[in-house]
């Protein structure tokens, strides 16, 4: 429970005896043992709240770091990237330009064949 829960939660005080002096000793031991509860929990809370600020602060001390370390990171990645877009970049072009001698080639076969089998026909023919 926390601080206020613990304020709140223990407002009723009720006596352990019927008399008046028995009452108010009760009463006052209540109390007693109210406020060294609270004083407790209070104690017990700023621990906590002093752990957390500590946490806190050393990830904030790590956070520009691995931000740094991020960035190296992309930027890696990023040459990776570029440098395999060039690679491909240049085999299509490599690539382009075998095709383009391929088709010649091929062309220019097909107008070596299309004579040989004019000249085969003709020499058949004969």
């Amino acid at each position: 429970m926390g601080i206020c829960g613990k304020m709140l939660g223990n407002m009723e005080m009720k006596p352990i005896s019927i008399s008046k002096g028995t009452s108010k000793v009760a009463l006052k031991s209540s109390i007693e043992m109210e406020n060294t509860n609270y004083e407790e929990e209070l104690k017990n809370d700023r621990r906590l709240v002093c752990n957390l600020i500590y946490e806190i602060n050393c990830r904030k001390e790590k956070l520009p770091q691995m931000e740094r370390e991020y960035n190296e990171m992309i930027t890696t990645l990023r040459g990776l990237i570029n440098g395999l877009i060039a690679k491909i970049n240049s085999k299509d072009s490599n690539l382009w330009g075998w095709e383009l001698q391929y088709n010649v080639t091929v062309r220019q076969l097909k107008g070596k064949n299309a004579a040989l089998c004019r000249a085969f026909a003709e020499w058949k023919g004969i």
